[in-house]
């Protein structure tokens, strides 16, 4: 009988040790490289204002999120984004924008306004419903997008909205696999933003 409480507590010691070292938490988040760059607000000729990213229910939690079945969504315990997604996700929103758009100055959230030609802007919204892998090897970010223009005169109205799906093999295996896919799908659609962004710009001068 000792010699069975023995063993099986050796058993549980052993399989104590595997399971704390396969439980390690691990952190992540979008590589995003950021380079040094300024812009004058006289030499734009539009403002951009990015507002936070909304993202639906589980997916905003900083475990990463995977589909595991249609209707069903699992957020891992122990892969975890370093940060919540919505702040990521706007950052490097703004971030992208502002690069790519030389025109405009790109800047996240509405500040306190107090100079006349500031109160005429555009403002940028966007809602994911997707943002997450799949069990078939995809990642996905799909959702929606909204501009509206803001004039002293006028107010605020609505310009137009955008859905948008994007489904992409992850390029190779792993949850960092998972995220710089994402990172990189989150990237092409913000650049697709700033086309329409540029060319709506035009049509409304």
């Amino acid at each position: 009988m000792k010699a069975l409480f023995l063993l099986l507590t050796g058993v549980i010691f052993i399989s104590g040790c595997s399971s704390a070292i396969q439980t390690a938490t691990q952190y992540y988040q979008f590589e995003q490289p950021i380079n040094d760059s300024s812009r004058n607000v006289q030499d734009t000729q539009a403002q951009l204002r990015v507002q936070t990213v909304t993202l639906r229910g589980a997916l905003n939690n900083r475990g990463i999120a995977m589909k595991i079945d249609n209707n069903q969504i699992h957020a891992a315990n122990y892969h975890l984004w370093g940060e919540s997604p919505d702040i990521m996700l706007s950052a490097s929103a703004q971030q992208t924008l502002f690069n790519t758009m030389t025109n405009w100055m790109v800047i996240k959230g509405l500040p306190v306004i107090t100079d006349q030609q500031q109160q005429t802007f555009y403002e940028l919204e966007y809602e994911l419903h997707h943002f997450n892998g799949d069990l078939q090897g995809n990642a996905d970010i799909s959702g929606l997008w909204r501009l509206y223009y803001t004039h002293p005169e006028s107010g605020r109205r609505l310009i137009s909205i955008h859905n948008f799906s994007h489904v992409m093999p992850i390029d190779g295996d792993g949850y960092n696999s998972l995220v710089s896919t994402l990172e990189k799908m989150w990237l092409e659609i913000n650049s697709n933003v700033a086309n329409t962004l540029e060319q709506t710009r035009l049509n409304n001068k």
